[in-house]
């Protein structure tokens, strides 16, 4: 197959185009540059443009299967583009998988995550779940543990809209899953100026529950992040359980 024959398998979303997928996964050297460029023009159209048949999706997806490092800048520019274009094209994966193809692809640079993070224009829900990724690159030994705390601790004052955000569930999320207990005042704060919604779980949860889970098992995960925080995988594995597709 072709690699112009394998990106317009790719842009049918209708379905898992397994064959397509199998053969961008043999011919990555090759179709990488392809992908990049996809992921420009995505970034350079009009809204217009962006609802015509794309590969986009599957492209976002592989390229964190493939841990593709020098993607990660233009993938952070790519979540900062209109809500509205990223939902009809990102769909579920904004929330099921943003952060951890983010977090594949991360190359040590924190900046392009933060830049999501602080963009109060972005999608609140990728806002939220880049929170989380950069938590998870931490706990990876790939950025200090006191940077993250720095720029969390920076976010309290900098991240707006100050209430009805979905940012701020992320966070939370993400002070908890470091165990940085010297934040807890903070947390306290956003709790009581409403900054966080309680279906992220109380301040008593997340003081006595995942705090102190982190605190006392520093090289532990909690069960609930075993699937839920970890690196984008196999994409035929991964998205074959999605409803979406399992029903075509």
């Amino acid at each position: 197959m072709q690699i112009d024959q394998i990106i317009r398998e790719l842009e049918q979303t209708r379905k898992l185009p397994v064959e397509a997928i199998r053969e961008a996964q043999a011919k990555q050297n090759l179709i990488r540059s392809d992908f990049l460029h996809a992921i420009e023009r995505y970034i350079a159209a009009d809204s217009e443009t962006r609802r015509r048949p794309n590969a986009v999706f599957f492209v976002f997806h592989l390229l964190g299967a493939w841990r593709e490092k020098s993607a990660y800048p233009l993938l952070a520019t790519f979540l900062r583009q209109n809500p509205a274009d990223l939902e009809d094209v990102l769909g579920d994966a904004i929330t099921a998988t943003s952060h951890r193809v983010m977090a594949a692809v991360f190359n040590g640079d924190p900046e392009p995550l933060c830049g999501i993070i602080l963009d109060a224009e972005a999608d609140e829900f990728i806002r939220s779940r880049m929170c989380e990724a950069l938590a998870m690159v931490t706990l990876r030994g790939e950025l200090p543990r006191p940077e993250a705390g720095r720029f969390l601790q920076r976010g309290f004052t900098e991240i707006k809209p100050v209430r009805n955000c979905q940012v701020w569930g992320g966070w939370r999320n993400a002070i908890a899953m470091l165990g940085l207990s010297e934040l807890t005042p903070l947390v306290r704060e956003a709790y009581e100026r409403h900054s966080i919604d309680e279906a992220f779980g109380t301040f008593q949860q997340f003081k006595e529950d995942d705090l102190a889970f982190a605190g006392q098992n520093p090289q532990q995960r909690p069960a609930w992040m075993q699937n839920e925080y970890t690196l984008f995988g196999d994409i035929i594995e991964e998205l074959s359980t999605w409803q979406q597709f399992r029903q075509r």
